[in-house]
């Protein structure tokens, strides 16, 4: 545990640790299948109306570590899981940009089911100033996609952490704390050029700065040293630009262990940019901090005042896009069909 930087971290092992049966649960879920764990989780959470599930691509971020699923596999798993929904499960497609063109974007939101794209920085690229000029380009291309016409502009969720996350494993000439430098490639500041090429851009920078960072300012305040302050930068991202977001995933042992300070904590941070926070669950990691329905409930508790809108109309106006409007729909039809009343959310 004293190797860990990341308080939260260190307080879901414990967790672990002392409720064996929550560990034991743990290891058996992530031997399920996707489409068994949706299918558990869509039927027990009956009153969730839509899940977004976020697609990851870990294949160029660890060296001599192939998966046991590759990335067109997960797809398709992903398009199959979607198709069942019937329009319940909008999914987020996985892009490293060193692995492929915008082309592969532009295929998964018009012609695969995927409403929007999720990006994971630590594991070896930053949204922009990257040496490779070809990574460059990726980027700049799926940035002017997203915002591409006149219409509601395609979202992005990226990883934004300090303090927990995975890393590329990649050996980097004249690094040695290689943590510390993939982890850096998720800092807000890496967005402030992006965003002032791409006004309109329509971003989720996730989890807040990290819930070790709120731990620690749900305690003490915020922290001085500035690489351990992301927050700050965050908030001032979404008040400068309109469809920037930021969401509380991963941040569940907080809402339970120290739900009063972390609540008010969190309430007072975004008063004025409060249609603006979204709430994931970063499942199956939470899992790791107890059940699905515990984890909601002690959200729902400690955020009274901005938990619906969170869940609600936030996350709507965040999904909502022209692209999504057109395609998703589309594909739905011709797959299993389509539920009415879910898609109909991507329409004002």
């Amino acid at each position: 545990l004293a190797s860990l930087t990341d308080p939260a971290e260190k307080d879901s092992l414990r967790y672990l640790v002392s409720h064996p049966r929550d560990f034991i649960r743990f290891i058996l879920l992530g031997m399920k299948s996707t489409a068994d764990i949706a299918a558990a989780m869509m039927d027990k959470a009956r009153d969730i109306d839509i899940w977004v599930p976020l697609m990851m691509d870990t294949e160029r971020g660890y060296e001599g570590a192939p998966s046991p699923v590759g990335f067109d596999a997960q797809k398709r798993t992903m398009m199959d899981l979607t198709a069942r929904g019937k329009g319940r499960i909008m999914p987020f497609f996985a892009y490293d940009p060193r692995s492929r063109s915008v082309d592969a974007v532009q295929a998964a939101i018009e012609k695969e089911g995927f409403v929007g794209v999720k990006l994971y920085p630590p594991l070896g690229f930053k949204p922009t100033g990257n040496d490779d000029s070809a990574v460059e380009a990726n980027l700049e291309d799926l940035y002017a996609y997203c915002t591409a016409g006149k219409g509601e502009p395609i979202p992005i969720t990226v990883h934004c952490s300090w303090s927990d996350g995975i890393y590329s494993n990649r050996a980097v000439p004249g690094i040695s704390r290689y943590k510390e430098y993939y982890r850096d490639m998720a800092h807000p500041r890496h967005w402030e050029g992006v965003l002032a090429r791409h006004r309109n851009l329509k971003v989720n920078l996730a989890h807040f700065g990290g819930a070790g960072e709120w731990e620690r300012r749900a305690l003490a305040g915020p922290p001085a040293a500035a690489d351990r302050n992301w927050a700050d930068m965050i908030l001032r991202l979404m008040g400068d630009y309109e469809h920037v977001y930021t969401d509380l995933s991963f941040h569940g042992i907080l809402a339970a262990e120290n739900g009063e300070d972390y609540g008010r904590a969190i309430q007072e941070a975004v008063r004025g940019v409060e249609d603006r926070v979204l709430l994931g669950s970063d499942w199956y990691m939470s899992a790791i901090q107890g059940d699905l329905d515990d984890y909601w409930r002690n959200f729902a508790a400690v955020l009274p005042d901005i938990f619906d809108p969170m869940t609600g109309t936030n996350a709507i106006r965040f999904l909502r896009s022209a692209a999504a409007a057109t395609h998703f729909p589309a594909f739905l039809a011709s797959r299993n069909g389509i539920d009415g009343p879910f898609v109909n959310l991507f329409h004002h």
